[in-house]
């Protein structure tokens, strides 16, 4: 018996929407669309177009309805850090920003200004980076703040336009660099120091968690009636990560997209001056890694 599956991939330059067969012990892949991941540019200012990556999305799920067969889920990922608000009622606060969006330098300001950057290392283990989330929302306007009920990572958000169901998986819940690895939630301590609203920040879910169906209007649209929606790595490098076919201890991966990373997959986080002062980074992968 041949199982399916629906992969939502998500760059920062293109985006597609894959079939996977699971036939014999052995995957089988298709790529059912492909589509153009362009941000907006309005003078210096760079957004995400999510109704764009959206329309896309729907091709490619369209598509998979077509072919009349069982599919059992679908699930999204997307590169780390940036994120979407969502008001009361659901609907995105537009623009989206881009992480090369130069605000980027005033949030720095106001960030480091509340939290030292050894402090926001020790409690989350991530690099310092001016695209980081954490410098992202100090940026943020206080009316857009105030506008917003939730926030969503890019995948996360497409998980919850799919279905309605808002969570944030953990590999990308570790890249805002707000989500405390040793406790295993959100960093309340860096939250309240940077002034963020605690409201913003939805429960944290494991990889592989069904979050729900396909929502009525998009299954009628496209045909997949009984998809759905799984949280499974969020982030695309832990995805990534997880596909390498290596055993034992002793290996390493490098991960080349948009920009390259070399790291490897270890049980714990380090979280420790010398790997603070390399700027080393600690971002939760499959299974808790």
């Amino acid at each position: 018996m041949t199982s399916r599956y629906l992969a939502i991939d998500l760059g920062a330059e293109s985006g597609r929407v894959m079939l996977g067969m699971l036939e014999d012990g052995r995957i089988v892949l298709e790529e059912l669309s492909r589509f153009s991941n362009t941000p907006i540019r309005d003078g210096d200012a760079m957004y995400w177009n999510i109704p764009s990556l959206l329309d896309g999305i729907r091709a490619g799920l369209a598509r998979a309805g077509a072919l009349g067969q069982a599919i059992t889920s679908v699930s999204p990922d997307a590169w780390g850090v940036d994120y979407a608000l969502f008001d009361a009622d659901g609907g995105i606060i537009e623009p989206v920003y881009h992480y090369r969006d130069p605000r980027t330098a005033d949030g720095e300001k106001a960030a480091l200004a509340r939290v030292d950057w050894p402090t926001l290392f020790e409690e989350t283990g991530i690099q310092y980076m001016l695209l980081n989330t954490s410098i992202q929302l100090c940026a943020e306007s206080p009316g857009r703040l105030a506008k917003a009920a939730q926030l969503l990572t890019i995948a996360d958000a497409i998980n919850y336009l799919l279905c309605g169901v808002a969570k944030i998986e953990v590999s990308m819940a570790s890249t805002t660099q707000l989500y405390n690895p040793r406790l295993a939630n959100w960093s309340d301590r860096l939250i309240d120091a940077l002034a963020l609203p605690r409201s913003l920040f939805p429960d944290v879910v494991d990889s592989a968690t069904t979050l729900g169906p396909l929502k009525p209007d998009l299954a009628a649209e496209t045909g997949l009636a009984k998809l759905n929606i799984v949280a499974s790595l969020s982030h695309d490098t832990a995805s990534a990560v997880a596909a390498v076919p290596a055993e034992g201890e002793r290996w390493a991966y490098i991960s080349s997209g948009t920009w390259s990373l070399m790291g490897l997959e270890l049980p714990e986080p380090i979280i420790s001056d010398a790997c603070r002062e390399l700027n080393f980074t600690n971002e939760i992968g499959y299974g808790g890694s």
